[in-house]
Order: C-alpha cells, then structure tokens, then sequence
C-alpha cells in the first residue's frame, strides 16, 4: 500500500497570526524544532500534534494539513 504525502500551510498561517516559531511551538505544547522540521516538511506530525497546532493558529486541521490528489509515495 503507498503512503500519502501529507502536506501543510503551517508556516503561512503562523506568518498570518505574526506568531514567531517559539511562540507556536508554545501554543501548541511541542518542541520549537518540531515545528522547524513541520515547516520544512521534514518531519510528518502525528493527528494529535496536527490537531494541536490547527488549533493555536485557529485554523482547520484541513486548512493547515492536507494530502493532494494522488501524492503517495512508493
């Protein structure tokens, strides 16, 4: 079975939010470097991680994470 890519707009909302990556990370009760590597797309955060970040942007969870049609990988 293929795994999909999952993608993010994290850095673009918390830009919106003039929120610097600590004070996300802050919000969201996870390490600044997590949300490095989020940005980056280095680094795939579980459900609860997306959830929490989604919600200290005030933003769907669909808004700020999202796969697109047919990104999988092999």
């Amino acid at each position: 079975m293929e795994k999909p890519i999952v993608y993010n707009n994290v850095k673009k909302y918390r830009i919106l939010r003039d929120m610097t990556q600590q004070e996300l990370a802050d919000k969201a009760l996870v390490h600044r470097q997590t949300i490095v590597s989020i940005e980056n797309k280095s680094y795939t955060p579980s459900i609860a991680v997306a959830y929490a970040i989604s919600i200290a942007l005030e933003k769907d969870i669909k808004e700020v994470f999202y796969i697109k049609e047919g990104g999988v990988t092999q």
